[in-house]
């Protein structure tokens, strides 16, 4: 990027209009099933469960096919209690999702009906199986489209409310969906937009260093999330400084950029990470 006179505020806003969006998200899911605790007729019903979630994100296009790096997305399922009612069979489970990155969530309220062979196809219908993989790809893909634009990710976090509201009025699978549309609602609400814009400015920072070697680019955007940061409450701070602090103190020593580093020194709640930032602070 050629060298202006814009102070850094004005590059910033002008850089905003024109970010340059880091690719993401064909949807590549993983997903393992452990059914340990199930009678040996359920764990015969329920073979190659596994391919078949994998096979349902995979092959379905979760969102514009825009960019081209693949957004993962691990999935474990572990089967706890199996009820054999006249009509159906019931299930109680562990939904572990990881996008290996920003977020990492175990969820043990979840109660469901499976058939033998079950066909996922999307709806937006609730259905008490595919409804909670749903909800946690939007959700994944919610937090990675933050990274990517300002407040990207909302269209994806209000279609995993929709999800939760509708599974609130199910009769017979309404546990644990009202901790779940808590979660989205505490996502969107006001308070937490100072977060979310921290994450797109962060993130679009460190992959155009990281990955697209564009430092003065990505120097803006480091730069000004700097100034982000004493906005934050302690838990968000918490939160941040554990998933980036060593990637953000790395970046910022290479432009020699001490103060900011000490301003991470400063800000972050971790005591553990004082160390790093001394050893940084010490190549001055």
């Amino acid at each position: 990027m050629k060298r202006t006179l814009f102070t850094l505020t004005a590059v910033l806003v002008f850089l905003l209009f024109l970010a340059p969006v880091a690719p993401a998200q064909q949807l590549v899911g993983s997903v393992r099933v452990s059914m340990e605790k199930l009678p040996q007729e359920n764990k015969n019903k329920l073979q190659g469960l596994n391919r078949i979630v994998e096979s349902y994100l995979n092959q379905r296009e979760w969102c514009p096919n825009d960019y081209l790096y693949e957004l993962p997305l691990d999935i474990e399922i572990y089967f706890s209690e199996a009820k054999a009612l006249s009509y159906e069979d019931r299930y109680s489970a562990t939904f572990v999702v990881s996008n290996r990155s920003n977020m990492q969530y175990n969820d043990k309220r979840w109660e469901f009906a499976l058939e033998p062979g079950v066909q996922l196809n999307y709806s937006e219908q609730f259905e008490s199986f595919r409804s909670m993989i749903d909800f946690y790809v939007f959700m994944a893909l919610g937090f990675e489209y933050d990274k990517l634009k300002k407040f990207g990710g909302t269209p994806y976090y209000e279609t995993a409310r929709r999800i939760a509201q509708q599974a609130r009025f199910s009769s017979r699978f309404f546990l644990g969906w009202d901790k779940r549309e808590e979660w989205v609602e505490e996502v969107l609400d006001d308070r937490h937009d100072q977060l979310r814009y921290l994450n797109f400015l962060f993130y679009t920072g460190e992959w155009l260093f990281y990955e697209e070697r564009d430092r003065e680019t990505a120097k803006q955007y480091l730069l000004y999330a700097v100034k982000q940061l004493d906005k934050l409450e302690v838990e968000s701070l918490e939160r941040f400084f554990d998933l980036n602090y060593y990637n953000y103190g790395n970046a910022l020593a290479e432009y020699r950029e001490f103060t900011s580093i000490s301003k991470l020194a400063s800000l972050d709640p971790n005591p553990d990470h004082a160390d790093y930032y001394e050893k940084l602070l010490d190549r001055r």
